[in-house]
């Protein structure tokens, strides 16, 4: 319910950044508005108020002092380490886990990693290096990811083309030294996307392997998980073809994917595994729930308002016929709202009591132009301040 003058830009665009806070300068008819009891049985919703008061230098020197102390405080008390398995893995939208299964396919598609290691590590790569077409890697990477031999996966990567660099460069690297290396099929940014999208997938990956189902646990299985995961829709349901999973974890055939179907089922990562013409089917535990995506929240519906108004007729004409002959009435509703509430009403409320459009109409511009013809005429007073309207004599030539 912030006011506004009659020369306000109602047409100016949303700015691309928001703006810093702007406060309301203190009066008294702010004050009565923040504690009207009367607007807050009617529901009215009153703006924050003026900003907050400078303090004195003896109140700035102990409101230091007590920072000092409450940071004195935290430094002495025993700092609790958050357990691994109870951080909080980044939920992802639709549009992460589209980027994330787009870019799974691609690197099955391309054939980079033979077996669950070495895919699990293009994977990483690609993960990566996807908008920029490479990605630094250091040896503390390689050990993260707990490959079982670090210099064969690197070589399969390496010795098809698919990795640009070599296996002792990688491997010899440190976080002073990382090595860069080339993605030649992911040049150039196909998914045109921003870094926020592929960071969260990427931290979507490191945690959901990371899992506490997943300790020690061999990446085969791991990489099984997570794929199953990223495909399962927001209530935990997975239908997925067989032979697709085979391919994308790199294993050796559905023989092999049925041995970590049934240990990820008595780990509680899936349960109600059934397979049904070659598609298989699953949900994700109460455990494993919180990796699925959740879905975009609906649209929220346009605060618009018909016009009340011919458009095809002159602003100034319009607003004349609203407010000619009924200055006076204004000027008395106003005073008996100054009366009842103690303040004075919004420019919303004095539209809303005699019909005027309202600021989500498109001819609001015509109750701008009403108010403007008020205040010219001498009938309201106290414009530019909140809650500060109130009547004026009126001009005796206007009635």
């Amino acid at each position: 319910m912030t006011q506004h003058t009659a020369t306000s830009d109602v047409g100016s665009h949303v700015p691309s950044e928001i703006p810093q806070p702007r406060f309301h300068r203190p009066g008294e008819d702010l004050a009565a508005a923040m504690e009207c009891a009367r607007c807050e049985e009617q529901g009215i919703s009153v703006p924050p108020g003026g900003a907050p008061r400078r303090l004195t230098n003896s109140e700035a020197k102990k409101a230091k002092k007590a920072r000092k102390r409450a940071q004195a405080d935290a430094r002495a008390r025993p700092q609790q380490k958050i357990p691994a398995d109870r951080r909080r893995v980044p939920r992802m939208g639709p549009h992460h886990a589209d980027f994330f299964r787009e870019l799974w396919e691609r690197v099955a598609s391309e054939n980079a990693g033979t077996f669950p290691d070495s895919r699990l590590l293009a994977l990483t790569f690609a993960l990566r290096g996807a908008l920029k077409g490479w990605a630094n890697f250091t040896s503390q990477d390689l050990r993260i990811l707990r490959l079982e031999d670090a210099h064969a996966a690197l070589s399969d990567l390496t010795s098809s083309g698919w990795l640009g660099t070599t296996p002792e460069a990688v491997i010899e690297s440190d976080a002073a030294n990382p090595a860069q290396c080339p993605l030649p099929s992911l040049d150039g940014n196909t998914w045109k996307l921003g870094n926020g999208v592929r960071s969260r997938a990427s931290g979507w990956f490191s945690r959901t392997l990371a899992h506490k189902k997943m300790r020690k646990k061999p990446n085969r299985l791991r990489l099984v998980a997570a794929y199953l995961a990223l495909h399962s829709d927001p209530d935990g349901r997975i239908r997925v073809p067989a032979a697709d999973i085979v391919s994308a974890c790199a294993l050796t055939g559905t023989a092999e994917l049925a041995e970590l179907l049934m240990w990820l089922g008595e780990l509680s990562w899936v349960d109600g595994l059934g397979v049904d013409s070659g598609v298989l089917e699953a949900r994700l535990t109460e455990v494993t729930l919180p990796l699925a995506y959740v879905p975009l929240p609906p649209p929220t519906p346009p605060d618009t308002a018909p016009a009340t108004t011919p458009l095809d007729v002159p602003v100034a004409d319009r607003a004349r016929d609203l407010v000619s002959g009924r200055e006076e009435r204004v000027a008395r509703w106003v005073d008996a709202y100054r009366d009842e509430h103690g303040h004075g009403p919004s420019w919303s409320a004095v539209s809303e009591a005699f019909g005027w459009p309202p600021r989500q109409a498109p001819d609001h511009d015509v109750t701008h132009e009403a108010f403007r013809l008020l205040s010219e005429g001498g009938w309201l007073t106290g414009f530019g301040v909140p809650f500060g309207l109130r009547s004026g004599r009126g001009d005796p030539g206007a009635r």
